[in-house]
């Protein structure tokens, strides 16, 4: 059974409170747009940052980035827990009972690459009337920027299923001498980048119908990992060819893995298959 040292339950209700991270100013959560699109997103309210992030135009509640310059590393408070499949012997630290923070900045512009999440390049099956999770993470483009430090988050249950698991870092040390985390240096390139003003569609190739409409805000959220990712759980009836595009305002766009794109957009084409009823494909886990 999974222990903590301190046993109680007082630590976790503590620390849920603090770490609830809302997306703020116009990447706000948002309900189901018209159309045959529904979801905003995974729930992340006590998910800490754990990849350094650039943002751009605004940020998430609770994270504190300084304008212009690194904020310090936040190193994790409390105390950590042992027990999990992963390494029943080991202490990690815990997403949703522990707190840190990597460094991060606020600034007015930054480049960035984009990526797609797995299930929508890979071959994953997407099928109608199943969630489909569409998401796209921006790394910073700026190999000139220094590096900067965060934690490497790990899924801890093994046996479970991605989004079911609990995440955290590993805990170095002992009960008797006391424990910490070892921060992860982040190349610039592994950093990533986070614009307000993202919004995204999703057109149905074979009707033009757009399905989540043009102009829809992007819904930003601290991933299992730590990792500052737009994510949309999207569900459709038919069948065939489907344009995602995401819009960029502030961001410059320099590349992506997959799809095309232009300096402040980038467009992924997908393809649905009929479904026999029933099911969850092309789900997501922690996301990219």
């Amino acid at each position: 059974m999974r222990r903590s040292l301190r046993r109680g339950l007082g630590l976790f209700a503590g620390t849920a409170a603090l770490l609830a991270m809302t997306v703020t100013g116009a990447m706000a959560a948002q309900g189901p747009p018209p159309g045959k699109g529904h979801g905003g997103g995974e729930t992340t309210l006590s998910n800490n940052l754990s990849v350094p992030t650039i943002m751009v135009g605004g940020g998430f509640t609770n994270v504190s980035c300084p304008a212009g310059t690194a904020g310090d590393l936040v190193v994790p408070t409390g105390e950590p827990s042992t027990g999990y499949p992963i390494d029943p012997a080991a202490y990690y630290y815990v997403q949703g009972l522990n707190a840190w923070q990597a460094q991060c900045i606020t600034a007015t512009s930054a480049s960035a690459k984009a990526a797609w999440g797995a299930n929508l390049t890979g071959d994953a099956s997407l099928t109608t009337n199943s969630p489909i999770r569409v998401e796209l993470g921006l790394y910073n483009a700026d190999v000139t920027a220094p590096d900067l430090e965060g934690y490497s988050v790990v899924k801890l249950n093994t046996n479970a299923l991605d989004r079911e698991s609990p995440y955290g870092t590993l805990a170095t040390g002992s009960a008797d001498t006391g424990f910490s985390a070892v921060p992860t240096t982040f190349t610039a390139t592994q950093q990533r980048v986070y614009d307000a003003g993202v919004t995204f569609s999703v057109q149905h190739e074979g009707t033009s119908t757009f399905v989540v409409p043009e102009g829809t805000p992007a819904t930003a959220e601290i991933n299992a990992t730590g990792t500052v990712v737009y994510g949309y759980n999207l569900r459709v009836t038919d069948e065939g060819k489907y344009t995602i595009t995401f819009t960029v305002p502030t961001v410059t766009l320099t590349g992506t893995d997959a799809g095309s794109y232009t300096d402040h957009s980038v467009s992924l084409s997908i393809t649905v298959a009929g479904s026999r009823g029933g099911g969850s494909h092309g789900g997501h886990g922690p996301g990219r």
